[in-house]
């Protein structure tokens, strides 16, 4: 077997690897909060074709994509991750086209890293928009690299197509996207005057880059071209949204927040990308000084935003990925013409940093993946990748519902919550027509089944024939289930 042949095994054995740890038992664990909403959303516009703009639940490219999954499979909890599991396979797929930036070693390990990283398939198997900021921001990459590549002939359209493409679509789908496109563009920027490449062919470009991504922006965005006047406040909405939300703190926390998920998770590649950060700045490769910029100034900057949320994590681990992935296609091949106690110790590291790696990506995925993963260590807690996820116990609380609807299909049902805080049970009773939702707590209720937070349950008066059952809706939040008897329920 040659080389050629052989290489191409090792990466398509990756792929595989990637799409078995993304699809297996992608549907068994319970929704959150955060994917109730999502999933709730999507079905609603689904049956309805409505779409309007709202900044508190992202971009329309999910509630599209995912409401024509739907449409061709039907609504599950597996048919909801199934384009964010996709999504992650690709990201694995896609490190193919870097090989030259990356080497052919160092591609292997990108691939492999990406395939195995816990938050990267924790978020391929998790119903939200990230996973696909991702993937959008490493296509838009390898067609800025094609693009110089292939900048004298006429081939270089094809790539800007595919970014702006994929620009597009990244701002379709979350306001983050914003800024990630400033990180892109300043770059991009001084990089064309350092080289001297503002000319005309670069301006004819950028106006069909534009162009592009402009048809596609307001496509999405004014629900393909039905209501045009959406289009006037996306931006502003978007910005002064999320302006207020890191104003008042929504969800603040200390600047350190993403350090020790990093060190944590994702230990080897934040030992070699910063050992790589080093290296590639003394050989200016300006590849790699892209990625040194790109990851420090997502960094820095999702540091200083007052949005502390682990699933921004993949936003900053993709370019350092990509350069600890560089350095160690680079470092390992070389280490036999390193001194013994150097190679023995670079070798150790690798190993201990990755067997670390590998079980936390187990853990995080298929062992650990409703409780609180939060440690506390010299009395300072280290913040995890699951964060105030739903309980098993609300699958309990699904399954005598359902029970409950097979037996009496007139059965109804109240879920009320202040604020809706309860996410994601319109979720799971999105297929009753018997069931509705308040944002408070009634006085009274004579639903068959009543389901309000533990903290209110002095604030309606239910007939004393109900029983109740306690269950966790997550972490800190308790709520109860009311139910009358089945006899009088008939």
């Amino acid at each position: 077997m040659n080389k050629k042949n052989r290489y191409l095994i090792i990466f398509l054995a990756i792929i595989i690897l990637a799409t078995a740890l993304r699809f297996y038992a992608l549907d068994e664990k319970v929704f959150h909060h955060d994917e109730g909403v999502h999933g709730y959303l999507t079905y609603k516009f689904m049956k309805s074709g409505a779409y309007h703009y709202d900044p508190t639940y992202h971009g329309p490219f999910l509630y599209y994509t995912t409401a024509a999954i739907f449409k061709l499979f039907g609504d599950s909890n597996f048919t909801a991750r199934l384009l964010p599991a996709i999504s992650g396979v690709l990201l694995v797929v896609l490190i193919y086209a870097l090989r030259d930036q990356l080497g052919d070693e160092g591609a292997l390990i990108t691939a492999a890293m990406l395939a195995i990283s816990p938050s990267f398939v924790y978020y391929s198997r998790f119903f939200r928009n990230d996973i696909y900021i991702a993937l959008f921001s490493l296509i838009f990459i390898i067609s800025a690299v094609k693009y110089v590549k292939h900048r004298g002939n006429w081939q270089r359209r094809i790539y800007v197509c595919t970014g702006a493409a994929a620009g597009s679509l990244a701002v379709c789908t979350k306001e983050n996207a914003y800024i990630i496109a400033g990180f892109f563009f300043l770059f991009i920027l001084g990089y064309l005057i350092t080289q001297k490449q503002i000319n005309t062919t670069t301006a004819i470009d950028a106006s069909f880059f534009v162009l592009i991504f402009s048809a596609i922006f307001a496509l999405f965005y004014s629900n393909f071209l039905t209501d045009p006047d959406a289009l006037i406040s996306v931006v502003p909405d978007a910005v002064n949204h999320w302006t207020e939300m890191h104003r008042i703190e929504r969800i603040g926390g200390h600047w350190s927040f993403y350090l020790p998920i990093l060190l944590r998770y994702e230990l080897p590649i934040t030992l070699f990308a910063a050992a790589g950060g080093a290296y590639y700045l003394e050989k200016r490769n300006i590849f790699m000084i892209f990625l040194i910029y790109w990851g420090t100034t997502a960094l820095i900057t999702y540091s200083y935003l007052q949005e502390k949320v682990p699933w921004l994590v993949p936003h900053i681990l993709l370019p350092f990925a990509l350069l600890a992935g560089a350095y160690l296609g680079e470092l390992l091949p070389a280490l036999p013409q390193k001194p013994r106690r150097i190679e023995a110790a670079v070798v150790l590291i690798v190993v201990l940093s990755a067997a670390l790696f590998i079980q936390q990506s187990v853990f995080i995925n298929y062992c650990e993946n409703t409780k609180s993963d939060e440690i506390v260590v010299l009395g300072v807690p280290i913040h995890g990748l699951i964060y105030v996820h739903t309980t098993a116990e609300v699958l309990d609380v699904v399954d005598f519902i359902d029970q409950r609807v097979r037996d009496d299909s007139n059965t109804s049902i109240l879920i009320a919550a202040p604020e809706n805080d309860y996410w994601p049970l319109p979720w799971y009773t999105r297929n009753y027509e018997g069931c509705g939702y308040l944002d408070k707590v009634p006085a009274r209720s004579s639903a068959d089944i009543i389901i309000i937070p533990e903290e209110k349950r002095y604030n309606i008066t239910i007939h004393w024939s109900y029983s109740n059952k306690e269950f966790t809706l997550r972490p800190g939040y308790k709520m109860l289930q009311y139910y009358k008897p089945e006899s009088e329920s008939k």
